[in-house]
């Protein structure tokens, strides 16, 4: 009896302190509770390879998409990474992305928006891991690989349906100057 009531208290504390370092029992709830994910963000899609969790999330109060990572640490899941792409007017549009690559887990992720009907499919990956998926306007389609690679390096393509290259995604071709917020799909042709 002596054992419970010293047993109890002190799994009450530990449990309370995991709880405040942001551990959480599921994926889904470490995800929200990820410290830059606002109260309005709503889940939008989510994968899981192994132990990690990439969870995508869409604010409208801070006008971004947010893609959080999650990871299992014995019983117990949290967050300690995310990444956000502000909204954008863009014909195409990429809305959420990351890779990672931790010690049992690997993965690349991205998420694209189409606003544009010529773009009939888009494809992304490397050699032999291409995929292609058809899109409409309006639709939103995701690419998940089960390797690490940076997301321009998985050189997202957009495509007419004659198989005509529209956009391609990363920094303007034909310069070496970058600028951040020239990272995004670009029509093929123009500078």
């Amino acid at each position: 009896m002596k054992i419970l009531k010293v047993f109890i208290p002190l799994l009450l504390v530990i449990l309370l302190l995991a709880f405040l370092s942001g551990y959480r029992f599921t994926a889904l709830s470490a995800a929200k509770s990820h410290a830059f994910l606002t109260k309005d963000a709503e889940l939008m899609d989510q994968y899981e390879i192994g132990s990690t969790g990439v969870f995508l999330f869409k604010s409208d109060v801070e006008q971004e998409f947010r893609t959080v990572l999650t990871q299992k640490s014995g019983v117990f899941f949290s967050s300690r990474a995310s990444m956000y792409i502000p909204y954008s007017t863009d014909e195409i549009q990429t809305v959420g992305g990351a890779s990672f690559n931790y010690e049992n887990d690997a993965g690349s992720f991205i998420s694209v928006v189409s606003n544009d009907e010529e773009v009939a499919y888009i494809e992304a990956g490397v050699e032999p891991n291409i995929e292609r998926k058809e899109i409409k306007k309006g639709e939103r389609i995701s690419f998940f690989f089960p390797f690490s690679e940076q997301i321009e390096f998985l050189y997202p393509t957009a495509y007419d349906e004659d198989g005509n290259e529209l956009y391609y995604y990363g920094y303007p071709r034909e310069t070496n100057v970058f600028h951040h917020e020239e990272f995004k799909w670009h029509k093929t042709g123009e500078q």
